[in-house]
């Protein structure tokens, strides 16, 4: 028999110093300049739910060089993107404004799809790659999606979901390295700090395809000559019963290639070392692709590849992610675990918003040891499990003192989360920490709240397919972005943006001083060495004169 533990042996707790912590008026002070942004990818759908032939519309302006809308892998497959600020209304109201000017440009009888899983697909020859014009940064794009096709498939990519970026406020990590008496300096203590906040994600984690996941059925489409078991609702619907994201199982995202070549969060220096074997390993399972079916034949193309719940992320223009990481640090999380919710108009709530602030502001205090290569194994575990039988009655997690039933492993956190929300309730002067855990509290009590189970449910009561149903919701959210308004000054200022968009598209492509085999041979070189602090001002200057001349999207690819 497996041995169980009790919860108590299992959670690793925030320190009650920590609490007092953050209940400071100070240090609620600085909460107020938590940033968030949100991604959100969708695919555009006929009216007959199939997949968009057409290209991306002009009047949505450059996906190369739009700041807000763009595409991710396939030319139908848009991606909305949020400015990160520190007002969540804020970050709302634009991401609604975002779904009501996509929906006022788009071709007649289009919409936006509102599930994670893609409808009804074509055959793999007919789904079309993003197209991002000649430049030499639109080109090399094209290719890394080239590179991603003949690596995974077609299908993998239109997966579709929701990035969620999040930044605590320099202050807030003053405040906690006086209180920890980090002898680190601030700036390498933050990045460390990142890093213990994502161990704890990955720990963690799996209550995150439990509460929010929304993807427990697909059409039979995707898995097409794929040898993977599901149940069939009907002829053209799979699903598993107790499922809560395929999106997030072993059927969704995934690289065995790039399991060879686990990468360690459990420091800046062990993540970066990793990461750049993965971008200069040769790949084994990919040597065989040709020099124009993608990037480069490494584990990794890009940093981009690197499939997984959560990254560290760092914006900078001139530098690639590797590089501008290892000079300059963590700017903030990307939790990439998301699935669209269907039953939402814009996939995400605000309240949903407030849990995952509360979830990642305890994983940035509670205690985060280094994570073993058995615990990373547990971690995947749980994550599979979660993800295809999470609702199952009496599932069984795995952890290092043995199994707990799901619902006790979730327990003291979710305990020690409403204590943390009625903290930060009283010091914003408002209920929605509060609100918000309780509702998702709800859903442990009860599983058939979650929007997994909500939507399996409505396919069964009313005899939908996954196609039916998910094109019913699509048109009702279009229907919602088409009412919604703008003032004419927000609708200026995204026309503008898109105008401007594709002028800065024009000048890239009019720029071009090198012909692409040589930017490509330029853009491959990564130079792994990790230089001290002192190094960085002149790193950065060299990288600035390097690109000057050759200005790039600050989007990457």
């Amino acid at each position: 028999m497996k041995n169980k533990a009790t919860p108590i042996d299992i959670e690793t707790l925030v320190d009650e110093s920590l609490l007092v912590f953050i209940a400071s008026d100070d240090v609620q002070d600085t909460l107020q300049g938590v940033r968030r942004g949100i991604e959100r990818e969708m695919l555009r759908v006929t009216p007959s739910a199939q997949l968009s032939h057409r290209p991306h519309p002009k009047s949505l302006g450059s996906a190369l060089t739009h700041p807000y809308i763009t595409t991710d892998f396939s030319e139908a497959q848009l991606e909305l993107v949020t400015p990160a600020v520190t007002g969540r209304k804020e970050t709302f109201k634009k991401l609604a404004s975002l779904h009501h000017f996509v929906a006022t440009h788009l071709p007649e009888g289009e919409s936006m799809w509102a599930a994670s899983m893609p409808p009804s697909l074509p055959l793999d020859s007919d789904i079309a790659i993003a197209n991002y014009g000649t430049s030499n940064v639109g080109m090399a794009k094209m290719r890394y999606r080239e590179g991603l096709a003949n690596r995974y498939g077609k299908r993998m990519q239109l997966i579709s979901g929701i990035h969620y970026n999040f930044s605590l406020p320099k202050p807030f990590w003053q405040m906690l390295h006086a209180n920890t008496e980090s002898q680190l300096p601030l700036e390498d203590f933050i990045s460390e700090r990142y890093f213990h906040l994502i161990r704890n994600v990955l720990r963690n984690g799996w209550i995150i395809p439990y509460l929010f996941g929304a993807s427990p059925a697909a059409d039979k489409s995707y898995l097409r000559d794929k040898p993977y078991q599901l149940l069939q609702l009907d002829s053209t619907t799979d699903y598993l019963p107790w499922a809560t994201s395929l999106r997030l199982s072993n059927l969704g995202y995934g690289s065995s290639e790039q399991s060879r070549f686990p990468i360690s969060f459990n420091s800046k220096q062990d993540y970066l070392i990793g990461l750049c074997k993965a971008l200069t390993q040769p790949s084994v399972q990919y040597s065989y692709l040709a020099e124009h079916q993608q990037l480069n034949g490494s584990v990794l193309q890009l940093e981009n590849e690197l499939y997984g719940s959560i990254r560290p992320k760092i914006v900078n223009a001139q530098m690639r992610p590797l590089v501008a990481m290892c000079h300059y640090g963590v700017e903030y999380i990307e939790l990439r675990s998301l699935d669209n919710n269907p039953l939402l108009p814009l996939g995400i709530d605000e309240l949903q918003s407030q849990f995952i602030d509360l979830f990642l502001l305890y994983s940035a205090l509670s205690p985060s040891p280094e994570i073993s290569k058995q615990e990373r194994t547990l971690i995947m575990q749980r994550q599979e499990l979660v993800a295809t039988q999470g609702r199952k009655p009496n599932l069984m997690l795995p952890t290092l003192n043995g199994e707990v039933l799901l619902t006790d492993l979730a327990k003291p956190l979710m305990n020690l989360l409403a204590k943390m929300a009625t903290i930060m309730d009283g010091g914003q002067n408002n209920n929605g920490y509060e609100k918000a855990v309780m509702r998702e509290q709800a859903k442990f009590d009860a599983s058939q709240l979650t929007p997994s189970a909500q939507i399996l449910a409505v396919m069964e009561q009313e005899n939908l397919n996954f196609t039916t149903l998910m094109k019913s919701y699509s048109d009702e959210h279009q229907q919602g972005y088409l009412s919604d308004t703008l003032s004419d000054d927000e609708m200026t200022q995204l026309q503008m943006l898109a105008y401007n968009s594709l002028l800065e598209q024009k000048q890239l492509e009019a720029g071009n001083e090198e012909n692409f085999d040589e930017y490509l041979a330029r853009k491959r070189h990564i130079n792994c060495e990790m230089p001290s602090r002192a190094d960085a001002a002149l790193s950065m200057q060299r990288y600035s004169m390097q690109f000057q001349d050759n200005k790039e999207p600050a989007n990457q690819l």
